[in-house]
Formats: structure tokens, C-alpha cells, sequence
């Protein structure tokens, strides 16, 4: 078994909910190092309305990519003022490590919030929206 899969499975996530215009998703907060560094690889998919929610703790440009993903996902940067600052829809996954993109988003964030595919445009989510955060 790799490193990361091994630490993946000895990782405990708290959850909170996301609020997105309306909407309500039950989030794993992935708020260290190695939980950010893990994210959503090796999993099969994510829940209806259920998400991954990583907190840098102060903003800055932060990439994600999509080694170790079985699955697409949509991705939203959230800046310290709780406004959607840039979106993703669809990211895939990469089978190549070596040919890997990092997406990073327009302006600087602290939050990213990864959401199955598709949810973006199904909800009508875009940059300026607010969202909230509370515990689950």
C-alpha cells in the first residue's frame, strides 16, 4: 500500500455544513496538511449533497489536481469574506502523473469546495455568491 493511501485511511474528517444559495451539504472539513494533500483521492464518489471542504487558514492562489481521482468533480474558491471568488465545472481526473494540471483559481481564496460534477450548473452556483459555514 502507497504512503498516501495508507495515511488517507487514518485520517478522521469533522463535518460541517456548507450553505450555498439555499442549499445545504453535509461537508468533511479537510483543515491540515496531509488532509488537503489527500482531498478526494482513492474515493469512488462523493454523496448527494455531500462535499469536501479544505480551510487554508489564510488565502492564496491554491491549485488542486487530480491525481488518485476515479471520478470528476466541480470546484469552488471561496475567499475569506465568504464570497465564491472563482468556479470550476467538471474537472477529470488524470491517469498520467506527469501530465497532471493544476487548476488554480482567478484571485486569491482560503477556502476550495469540491462538489460532485455537474452540481455547479445544476444549482446555478457562480463567483459572488455568498456561502456559510457551521458545524454539523
Amino acid at each position: 500500500m502507497g504512503l498516501l493511501r495508507f495515511l488517507q485511511k487514518k485520517q478522521v474528517y469533522k463535518e460541517v455544513n456548507v450553505r450555498i444559495g439555499g442549499y445545504v451539504l453535509k461537508a468533511e472539513l479537510s483543515d491540515t496538511f496531509v488532509k488537503r494533500m489527500i482531498g478526494l483521492m482513492y474515493r469512488d464518489g462523493l454523496e448527494k449533497d455531500h462535499c469536501m471542504l479544505f480551510d487554508f487558514h489564510g488565502e492564496g492562489r491554491y491549485g488542486i489536481w487530480m491525481h488518485n481521482m476515479r471520478f470528476p468533480i466541480d470546484v469552488l474558491w471561496v475567499g475569506s469574506d465568504m464570497s465564491i471568488v472563482d468556479t470550476l465545472s467538471s474537472a477529470k481526473r488524470c491517469g498520467n502523473i506527469l501530465r497532471c494540471r493544476t487548476y488554480r483559481p482567478s484571485e486569491p481564496a482560503r477556502y476550495v469546495i469540491e462538489l460532485p460534477s455537474g452540481y455547479i450548473a445544476e444549482r446555478g452556483i457562480a463567483a459572488g455568491m455568498k456561502i456559510s459555514i457551521d458545524s454539523g
